[in-house]
């Protein structure tokens, strides 16, 4: 199946190489960072070692907040690091005010978002390399953006034209 995606190299001054949420809230930084700033999640998951990067990793659930953090540490017990981040409305209950270094947040209409991410060309995904450092690629049947490399990017998702999750963080083959 030939898979189409919008893609532009991204110049230095439009995209940022890690975003942040709210100006803080990116991955990489320690665990005891986000309990200081959002306190104690609501749920923290299970631990799950994966031998591909010889760590653990265990989700924390912030609910209130559309928030979902995967963290990684060297042990279990051990300090954490903020691996991978996920804000999503996906119920009527939570509203979710975290926001982008370029202002986007949950319900930001797509149209805005990808006047952002200025002029699209369009290429068949299956052909396309990932070339330059940051590129810019806006996956059509998935609708969503992607905005980085093939292991560590900011996604953002489409629903009914507004944005419905961001994710951003480290991601696996």
């Amino acid at each position: 199946m030939c898979v189409l995606a919008a893609r532009m190299f991204a110049q230095e001054d439009v995209v940022v190489a890690q975003d942040t949420l709210n100006h803080w809230l990116t991955y990489n930084i320690p665990g005891q960072t986000v309990i200081d700033s959002l306190g104690i999640p609501d749920l923290e998951g299970e631990f799950q070692y994966l031998e591909s990067d010889g760590n653990y990793h265990n989700p924390w659930h912030y609910f209130s907040l559309g928030l979902t953090l995967w963290m990684v540490s060297d042990t279990i017990g051990s300090p954490s690091s903020v691996e991978y981040i996920k804000i999503t409305d996906d119920d009527s209950l939570t509203t979710t005010t975290f926001v982008t270094t370029k202002g986007i947040r949950i319900g930001t209409p797509k149209k805005q978002v990808l006047d952002l991410y200025e002029a699209l060309q369009v290429l068949d995904l299956n052909e396309a390399h990932w070339d330059k450092p940051y590129d810019v690629r806006y996956i059509v049947p998935l609708d969503r953006l992607w905005i980085g490399d093939p292991y560590e990017a900011t996604i953002i998702e489409f629903h009914k034209d507004k944005v419905f999750s961001i994710e951003m963080g480290y991601f696996w083959e």
